[in-house]
């Protein structure tokens, strides 16, 4: 499918880099509960591809602690892979996220 899509290789779909790099996200500003999120707006500008590391950065909206602001990267590439992306929560968030994933 990967010469269909005009890739050179199998890439990771967007929707399961925005999820990984979401779980990401709930697991630091919501304790893991993934109930309290609202709604998720994204841009994907590049493709993930298999056994890359996504690192996520997440700021806490200052006028809106109910909203996050995130990026993901691939740390092997140093390539942005969402960008312009929004997350509201149905609660007042704290960060704690320090963690990576590696697809």
């Amino acid at each position: 499918m990967a010469p269909v899509g005009n890739f050179d290789q199998p890439i990771l779909h967007g929707l399961c880099t925005m999820g990984h790099a979401t779980r990401q996200v709930i697991n630091g500003v919501a304790s893991g509960d993934s109930t309290k999120l609202k709604s998720i707006k994204a841009h994907f500008p590049s493709p993930v591809y298999p056994g890359e590391t996504i690192e996520t950065s997440v700021w806490i909206d200052k006028t809106n602690p109910h909203v996050v602001i995130f990026t993901a990267r691939v740390v092997e590439r140093n390539v942005v892979v969402l960008s312009n992306t929004l997350a509201e929560f149905s609660c007042k968030l704290s960060p704690s996220i320090q963690d990576k994933a590696k697809l």
